[in-house]
């Protein structure tokens, strides 16, 4: 696998998801440490899902490097979402059930720097996939 390290301590909030391309596995993300993600309410987010797959998919027309599976939609592929509840000041992980393995919990906690004791995982319904890695 390959991981796109953050080496800010602080907590990050984005998307991210778990792609099969050239035989490779990649653990994609796009992320912003907590204190610039985009507050709505009590809930602190960053991302979009399609945005962030179709911007890639534009650089990658223009030969610029990018992870995305060109041949695929970006809801082929398990995915998920790290918010920030500010009130309750604890963060939760939205993801494929796919994604929910120890291994993968120890990862993208990992990647987002995410503080053990206030942090939950969840599995959502918005987020399965058709792809298996």
């Amino acid at each position: 696998m390959i991981f796109v390290s953050d080496l800010s301590h602080e907590p990050n909030i984005g998307i991210f998801w778990l792609v099969k391309e050239n035989g490779k596995i990649v653990f994609l993300v796009d992320k912003v440490p907590v204190s610039q993600g985009d507050c709505h309410e009590n809930m602190t987010t960053w991302g979009e899902h399609y945005n962030f797959w179709e911007q890639c998919r534009s650089k990658n027309k223009k030969k610029i490097p990018s992870r995305v599976p060109m041949w695929s939609e970006y809801e082929e592929w398990p995915r998920g979402r790290v918010v920030y509840d500010v009130g309750a000041q604890l963060f939760t992980v939205y993801a494929d059930r796919k994604l929910l393995t120890k291994t993968m919990r120890v990862a993208i906690s990992e990647e987002f720097c995410l503080p053990l004791l206030k942090t939950r995982y969840s599995s959502d319904a918005h987020y399965i996939s058709i792809r298996k890695l």
